[in-house]
């Protein structure tokens, strides 16, 4: 018999008042709606921000050797010697990720020749990446001209940056920290650059006081979306080699959260993908949440507001909302939430369309006339068996023992 999690029982402990509102009329009003999926890669989302870390710790490297040399030295990034220029005119620029990048020319790169001797070379591959000092890791012994997919990346970086990434033990793509790769930095207010946005727009996350805690970009990529947090960042005082990177907060708030804090709100659902947000409740007693960033971000979600909720985790049948629900529940209940529980889409039309958000087209699948209904933990465990995936530690300690 498993071991009983100590504290399990007292999951029982300052439980909700009674439902005001039965789950039976939450799923009746959720089944009336259209549920619009988009396609979110996570996996692929996840790649990217991965190569922006090591980009950042290559970036840094060369920045502190630059800075504390009274008379500094090129360092070797691959094959190439690269230094700073130091006559270079500060240029106030907004960059666009991923596909349209202009890096200013402030870096020197120069290549060993005969007798010691150094060439400046230009490479124009380094023009269409934001992740310039990743790239001149790989260029000469990879990167080809016909190697780059639909996001202008090529297989060598995405190898390498999960090397680096494993040496370094960066973990989390959305959550963590990581000082040594923060460096000394200023973050560009967002406003600044949320008209500029050429291939997605900025979304905002707000805390339950109602102050926007974080924000993040959904970019189509042919059939697929990309969700990143906010990506632009700049150097101090536009002085230093400008270089696209991804916002990292050491928590991973829940989008929806100054909703979910809302007292009138006694039910809410939650749901990996940004389009459980687009549902709309007869009134404010059910409250809607989406976490951010697939499975990479759940050792790291902020259940802020959650304590007092009934809350109800989203599933389908797939293996992935399967894993996601599982760890989710778990990682609840390491905080303390008391009231975790799950409810299946059990049959729904499904149609692939485009989904106009707020004038973006994302890819997306739209469900209609959706069958929803309880299932306990224990049903959810053997579904998530019989479909090979595997139960995270204590989840049956946590729920079959205790409800």
């Amino acid at each position: 018999m498993a071991q009983k999690t100590p504290g399990a029982a007292s999951y029982r402990q300052n439980i909700c008042p009674s439902e005001k509102m039965l789950f039976a009329k939450v799923a009746e009003d959720f089944s009336k709606q259209k549920l619009t999926l988009l396609n979110c890669d996570w996996k692929q989302s996840a790649k990217i921000i991965q190569m922006s870390r090591v980009n950042e710790r290559l970036s840094n490297i060369l920045i502190r050797d630059q800075q504390n040399t009274p008379f500094p030295k090129p360092i070797q990034i691959g094959d190439y010697w690269v230094s700073v220029n130091k006559n270079s005119q500060p240029i106030i620029t907004c960059y666009r990720f991923p596909f349209t990048y202009n890096f200013r020319e402030e870096l020197v790169i120069a290549q060993d020749i005969q007798d010691g001797k150094r060439l400046p070379v230009t490479l124009p591959c380094l023009k269409h990446t934001p992740f310039y000092f990743l790239r001149l890791l790989f260029h000469d012994e990879a990167i080809t001209k016909y190697g780059y997919d639909e996001c202008g990346f090529q297989e060598a970086e995405y190898l390498g940056a999960e090397q680096l990434a494993f040496k370094y033990e960066y973990t989390g793509s959305w959550g963590g920290s990581y000082q040594e790769i923060m460096g000394d930095i200023f973050l560009t207010p967002p406003e600044l650059f949320e008209a500029c946005s050429e291939y997605g727009r900025l979304f905002y996350i707000y805390d339950c006081k109602g102050h926007m805690s974080c924000s993040f970009e959904m970019i189509p990529v042919g059939e697929s979306v990309l969700v990143f947090p906010h990506s632009y960042r700049t150097r101090r005082n536009f002085s230093e080699p400008v270089k696209v990177y991804f916002q990292q907060n050491a928590n991973v708030s829940i989008w929806g959260v100054d909703k979910i804090c809302n007292p009138a709100a006694e039910h809410v659902i939650l749901y990996h993908n940004p389009g459980i947000m687009r549902l709309k409740f007869p009134n404010a007693s059910v409250a809607t949440g989406c976490i951010l960033g697939g499975l990479d971000s759940i050792p790291y979600v902020s259940c802020e507001g959650l304590h007092k909720k009934q809350n109800h985790i989203l599933i389908s049948e797939n293996t992935f909302d399967l894993a996601f629900a599982l760890n989710l529940a778990v990682a609840m209940k390491r905080q303390g939430v008391p009231v975790v529980r799950f409810m299946k889409m059990e049959a729904a039309n499904r149609c692939e369309t485009d989904y106009n958000w707020d004038g973006i087209m994302y890819p997306a699948t739209q469900l209609s006339d959706m069958q929803i209904q309880k299932i306990t933990p224990a049903e959810l465990r053997l579904l998530a068996e019989s479909n090979g995936v595997q139960i995270p530690e204590n989840f049956v300690n946590y729920f079959e023992q205790v409800y």
